[in-house]
């Protein structure tokens, strides 16, 4: 995901924008890392012979793939809200001096 460069902007887009990615990470992390998490915790959960049968490495991997792939762009997601926050505040110091 191509996330914006803060610089040029007014604060008022600065403020949309960091509304934006913020709406956009909870949703993310609601809809997207936390159920991919709980699918890999199951299945890598111990139970039943017949139910460990059934898993098997390439299934843990490509689980595990999932949940590294989604953490990687909550972190994406992350690391640009924090660049608009950081500049929000700049903006806003800057006004007060």
């Amino acid at each position: 995901m191509k996330i914006p460069s803060p610089n040029g902007m007014t604060l008022r887009q600065k403020l949309m924008e960091a509304d934006k990615l913020t709406r956009e990470l909870m949703d993310h992390l609601e809809r997207g890392f936390i159920p991919k998490a709980h699918t890999l915790r199951r299945v890598t959960r111990h139970g039943g012979e017949v139910e460990n049968e059934s898993i098997t490495d390439l299934t843990v991997r490509s689980t595990a793939d999932l949940v590294l792939d989604s953490a990687a762009f909550s972190q994406e997601l992350a690391l640009g809200l924090e660049g608009f926050l950081t500049a929000i505040d700049a903006d806003v110091n800057q006004n007060r001096a």
